[in-house]
């Protein structure tokens, strides 16, 4: 199973999960045995390991996480995470934010973007000091008792500085991913997660937004209904891998979010008038 988050924590009504305007706050804590999970982000993702140590097994790296150590992960992100507890314990500050908080952000603090290199991974990751802990324990403080939201999210930003300080590069590299393609978010959620979308109400679940809202972006953007985009979208894809990959017809059926083979073939013969395997044969 593939955890899509923080939608999993919002439909399963997640008690420690806090909305703060634009922001999602989750006081992630687990008393169970070391576990792996495989987990794709709809949204920006700030990870702080407060106890234990986890492993994020990305396509072509590790990224080892130990206690105090700050991550970050732009949206449609998909990893393994291998937990390990320490003294039957594990523990994370995780806050979900999306590219309206990193605009008005950077615009606020006038923060000035001094390289172009982009990471989109867990690679800005990094130690903290006694004045980054200072703000998360103060931050956690806050948690623990009837919140006022705008006091939350100065306290979020305040941590957001405390890890530009730290090591500004890093951060520069992961705000230009997240400005990359802040211009097409929804487009891009709806592309990298083509696999686990079977119908409109998927749609709506990936990127959080009303069905309305869903059939009038695809409407302006590519004037079209959201089935017809999805079929166009999954035959586009499948006809890549076809080409370009030797991945069999049943991992591409699968890749492209087809519930069965037969389905992809069928779909595919009736938009090219040839099964995959003879659409292969001859490209």
């Amino acid at each position: 199973m593939t955890y899509v988050v923080p939608n999993y924590f919002i439909e399963n009504n997640y008690t420690n999960l806090l909305k703060i305007d634009n922001l999602l706050c989750l006081n992630y804590i687990t008393k169970t045995k070391n576990n792996s999970v495989n987990a794709r982000t709809t949204m920006h993702t700030m990870g702080i390991l407060l106890e234990g140590s986890k492993i994020i097994h990305l396509r072509d790296e590790d990224i080892n996480i130990q206690k105090n150590d700050i991550f970050f992960l732009t949206q449609n992100n998909y990893y393994m995470s291998e937990r390990a507890v320490k003294e039957s314990k594990y523990k994370s500050l995780l806050i979900y934010f999306d590219d309206k908080f990193i605009l008005d952000f950077l615009n606020k603090y006038n923060i000035q973007i001094d390289i172009n290199e982009q990471q989109n991974i867990v690679k800005t990751s990094f130690k903290s000091d006694k004045l980054f802990d200072n703000s998360v324990e103060i931050f956690q403080e806050y948690l623990k008792i009837e919140f006022d939201e705008n006091l939350l999210k100065l306290k979020i930003e305040e941590i957001f500085l405390q890890t530009i300080r730290l090591n500004k590069n890093q951060m520069d590299s992961f705000f230009n991913s997240v400005l990359s393609t802040s211009q097409d978010r929804i487009k891009f959620i709806l592309e990298s997660n083509i696999d686990l979308i079977q119908n409109l109400d998927d749609m709506c679940k990936i990127t959080r937004l009303s069905e309305s809202k869903i059939r009038a972006y695809i409407k302006k953007e590519f004037n079209q209904t959201p089935k017809i985009w999805l079929d166009t979208k999954r035959l586009e894809k499948a006809i890549l891998l076809l080409k370009n990959t030797n991945d069999s017809i049943t991992d591409i059926s699968t890749s492209c979010g087809y519930a069965t083979v037969s389905w992809f073939i069928s779909q595919f013969k009736k938009y090219h008038n040839q099964t995959p395997k003879e659409f292969r044969y001859k490209n």
